[in-house]
């Protein structure tokens, strides 16, 4: 991956509104990305998947310490680093709970994502294209 524009956010200070903030620079980055703002359909993805990373993060584990955004091009990169090894587990799809569904949609909105140790505990990252795609391909997972 060759990346083009990076944006590093330290979260460890946040006091508990490290998944508010997170939001707050992420809208920022969007609104910095060449036609970032006309893209509804696709900003509403990357949205709603950064909500579910840094929600996740701060849901289940002690504390959200960083948020990364990579271009590398074609995609755009999402990570968030937080202060636990231990990795995210999908739950089984209950459509009859608002709870659980983070991982699932992450896995249906980007073309890939995954899960990277990082110094006292690991880094959930998800890619999505620069355009949306017109038909839906195969995802990767790690």
């Amino acid at each position: 991956m060759h990346v083009i524009d990076h944006w590093d956010f330290d979260l460890a200070a946040a006091n508990g509104k490290a998944a508010e903030i997170g939001m707050s620079r992420v809208h920022q980055v969007l609104d910095a990305i060449p036609g970032g703002d006309r893209r509804d359909s696709w900003r509403d993805d990357v949205l709603l998947v950064a909500c579910e990373l840094l929600t996740n993060a701060h849901l289940h584990t002690p504390g959200v310490t960083h948020l990364g955004i990579d271009i590398d091009g074609d995609r755009l990169t999402i990570a968030v680093t937080d202060q636990t090894t231990a990795r995210p587990v999908p739950q089984p799809w209950r459509p009859d709970t608002p709870h659980g569904h983070g991982l699932h949609i992450i896995d249906h909105l980007a073309t890939t994502w995954g899960i990277t140790p990082a110094p006292g505990g690991k880094t959930v990252w998800a890619a999505l294209p620069l355009e949306r795609p017109a038909v839906s391909g195969a995802r990767n997972r790690h």
